[in-house]
C-alpha cells in the first residue's frame, strides 16, 4: 500500500508542475471575469471575505455578463434538457434493420434522458462550459450513488490536476477535496484514517480535511480477471502521516471527463476564450474607474474658494458670506463633457472585443441585429452558419472528450443496475453489437444540416428534371436518399420503419393492386365469355358465327 501511495504523491507533485504555468493567467480570469468560481481568489477558512473583497474591485460587470451567456448558449445548444442531444446506433448498420433493434435503442434513449433528468448531470454540464470558456479546461467526475443513481462532482479551476495519454486526450485526473470529519466517516466509514475519527468522535465533527483522489488507468488491469477494471482510483490523506491509502476503487469505464476548449501542440490543458479576452477584461475596468473619476470631476470639481469661505458641495445648502461676487468661489479646472463621451465610447469597444472573444456575439445574434425585426429566414440562417464556423472545432472537443465519456459512463451506470431494457432476440442471437453515439444536438444538427441542404438540392434538381424526362429518376434511390435525410436532421430511430418490414408492407400493396386489378378485370372477361357462346350457337351456313369469324 505505501508503493501505491508513493506512486500517488509522485504522480501528483509531477502533474502540479504541469500546471504551474497556468496559474497565473487563471488568476487573472477569475478576478475580472469570475471573482466567485476560482479556488485561487479564496481559502477554505475565509473563503467569503476574500470572494467580497475581489468582488469589490469590479467597477464593470460586462465580463461576468458575456461568460454567462456562452455558458448559456453552449449548455442550450450541446445538451439541453428539455430536448434530444444524443442518439444511439450500432456500429454495424446491417445490425441497425434487424427487426426491433431500432426500437430497442429508442427505449434506450428515453430511459438514459429520465435518468440524467434525475441527476445533477445537466448543472454539472453548464458549469462546466463556464469553466472551459474561462480558463479552457473543465473536469468533472460522475461517481454511482446508491439513491441518486449517479452524481457529478463539477470542479473549478485550482481544484484538479490532469495529465494526458499518448493519444494527447485526458487520461489522469487527480483533485483537492476537502471534506469535514463527519462527511469522511460517513464516506469512507472505517477506512477513514485515525486523525479522522478521533476528530469525529471528539466533538469536532466539523473540523475540514483536505484529501486527494488519483484516477488513472488501472496498470494492473488483466482483461477477463474478476475483480480487474481498467480504471483505478485512490483516495489518501497528506496529514496521515502513517503512509496508508483511505480508499482504493476501480471502474469499468472512464469515471471523469476533461475536455479542452483547444490546444495547441501537445498542451496538457487549453486555450481558453477568457484568455484572448484577458487584455479587454482589464482594459475595461481600468476605463471604467476613469469613467467614474470623470464624471465625479464633472459634476463635483474640485474648488478654489476666497479665504474665509467655506464649500461643502452639500446641495441645497445655503452659506453666508461677508462680501457677494462670481468669483467667491470657482472650479481649480473643468473637466470637458466630451471626455464623458469619449471615454464611454472606448468602453462600448472594449464591450465588442469582449463579447466577440467570449462568443457573446454569436449566441445573441439575433437579439443583437441592427434594423427592423424580425429578419427574414435567410439571414437568420446564414447567421446561423457563422456561428458553426466559429464554434465547429470546439464542438468536436467537447462531443469526444465530454460527452462520449459521459454517456458511456452513463449506460455502464444503468447496465449494472438493470435499468436499460433487455435487447431484442435478432441481436442477442447475433452476439451483440459496439453501440455508436451520434450528438443531434441543436449545434450539431446545425453542423450535419449542411448536408442535408445539400441532399434538397439534389433531389430537387432531380425532380425538375424529372418532369421533362421522367427516367431520370432511375438514377436516385429514394429510400437510402430519406433514410440519410432523416439521419442528418436526428430524427428519432423509431419515426423510420426496418427495410424488412418497409419490404413486406411494399409486398402486401402489391398483391392488393393485382387484387383489385383482377376484380376490375372481371366484368370484361365476364361479357367476353357470354359473347363467344352466343356467336358458338349461331347458325351461320352450315357453321357456327364464331367460326366463321375465326375462318374455320
Amino acid at each position: 500500500m505505501s508503493d501505491l501511495r508513493d506512486h500517488c504523491q509522485t504522480r501528483l507533485d509531477a502533474l502540479k508542475c504541469l500546471r504551474s504555468d497556468y496559474e497565473a493567467e487563471w488568476r487573472d480570469i477569475s478576478r475580472f471575469a469570475q471573482p466567485a468560481r476560482s479556488r485561487f481568489l479564496a481559502s477554505e477558512s475565509n473563503k467569503g471575505t476574500r470572494r467580497r473583497t475581489r468582488n469589490n474591485r469590479l467597477l464593470d460587470p460586462h465580463g461576468i455578463e458575456a461568460f454567462r451567456t456562452l455558458a448559456n448558449g453552449m449548455t442550450s445548444g450541446l445538451t439541453p434538457s428539455s430536448s434530444p442531444w444524443f442518439t444511439l446506433r450500432l456500429a454495424d448498420e446491417d445490425l441497425n434493420e434487424l427487426p426491433g433493434v431500432r426500437g430497442w435503442l429508442s427505449d434506450c434513449e428515453k430511459a438514459m434522458y429520465a435518468f440524467l433528468a434525475r441527476t445533477n448531470f445537466y448543472g454539472a454540464a453548464k458549469s462546466g462550459y463556464a469553466e472551459m470558456g474561462l480558463f479552457g479546461t473543465e473536469a468533472c467526475v460522475m461517481a454511482e450513488h446508491m439513491t441518486a443513481g449517479s452524481v457529478c462532482h463539477a470542479m473549478t479551476a485550482g481544484e484538479y490536476w490532469i495529465g494526458l495519454s499518448d493519444a494527447l486526450t485526458p487520461d489522469t485526473l487527480v483533485r483537492e477535496c476537502t471534506m469535514s470529519a463527519r462527511q469522511l466517516v460517513q464516506a469512507f466509514g472505517g477506512k477513514a484514517p485515525d486523525l479522522v475519527k478521533q476528530a469525529y468522535t471528539g466533538k469536532r465533527s466539523d473540523q475540514s480535511f483536505t484529501y486527494y483522489n488519483l484516477i488513472e488507468p488501472n496498470r494492473e488491469y488483466i482483461p477477463g480477471r474478476f475483480g480487474s477494471k481498467p480504471w483505478i482510483s485512490a483516495y489518501w490523506l497528506p496529514e496521515d502521516k502513517a503512509g496508508r491509502m483511505m480508499d482504493v476503487r476501480g471502474y469499468n469505464e472512464q469515471p471523469f471527463w476533461a475536455p479542452r476548449w483547444g490546444t495547441i501542440g501537445g498542451d496538457t490543458y487549453g486555450v481558453s476564450p477568457g484568455m484572448e479576452a484577458l487584455p479587454a477584461l482589464r482594459e475595461l475596468q481600468f476605463h471604467a474607474k476613469r469613467l467614474n473619476e470623470a464624471v465625479d470631476k464633472l459634476v463635483k470639481p474640485e474648488m478654489l474658494v476666497k479665504q474665509g469661505i467655506r464649500v461643502t458641495g452639500e446641495p441645497g445648502a445655503t452659506r453666508s458670506v461677508p462680501n457677494l461676487d462670481q468669483y467667491a468661489a470657482m472650479p481649480a479646472y473643468q473637466i470637458p463633457y466630451q471626455a464623458v463621451q469619449a471615454i464611454e465610447g472606448k468602453i462600448e469597444k472594449i464591450y465588442q472585443q469582449i463579447d466577440s472573444a467570449s462568443f457573446a456575439d454569436l449566441f445573441n445574434a439575433i437579439t443583437n441585429m441592427r434594423g427592423i425585426q424580425p429578419r427574414n429566414i435567410e439571414e437568420i440562417a446564414s447567421r446561423n452558419e457563422e456561428k458553426l464556423t466559429q464554434l465547429g472545432p470546439v464542438i468536436d472537443s467537447v462531443n469526444g472528450e465530454k460527452l462520449h465519456v459521459a454517456i458511456d459512463r452513463t449506460f455502464g451506470i444503468m447496465m449494472r443496475g438493470g435499468l436499460l431494457p433487455p435487447p431484442p432476440a435478432a441481436l442477442a442471437e447475433a452476439g451483440g453489437a459496439q453501440i455508436n453515439v451520434e450528438f443531434v444536438s441543436i449545434l450539431a444538427r446545425m453542423q450535419r444540416a449542411v448536408g442535408a441542404g445539400q441532399i434538397e438540392r439534389a433531389l430537387g434538381m432531380a425532380g425538375n428534371l424529372a418532369a421533362a424526362k421522367p427516367e431520370v429518376m432511375d438514377n436516385v434511390n429514394t429510400d437510402e436518399a430519406l433514410r440519410e435525410y432523416y439521419d442528418r436532421l436526428g430524427v428519432p430511430g423509431r419515426i423510420l420503419r426496418d427495410e424488412t418490414e418497409v419490404e413486406q408492407l411494399r409486398a402486401n400493396r402489391a398483391k392488393q393492386e393485382q387484387a383489385a386489378q383482377a376484380a376490375a378485370m372481371m366484368p370484361a372477361v365476364k361479357d367476353g365469355a357470354d359473347a363467344a357462346k352466343l356467336l358458338s350457337e349461331t347458325d351461320a351456313g352450315g357453321r357456327s358465327a364464331l367460326a366463321a369469324m375465326m375462318g374455320g
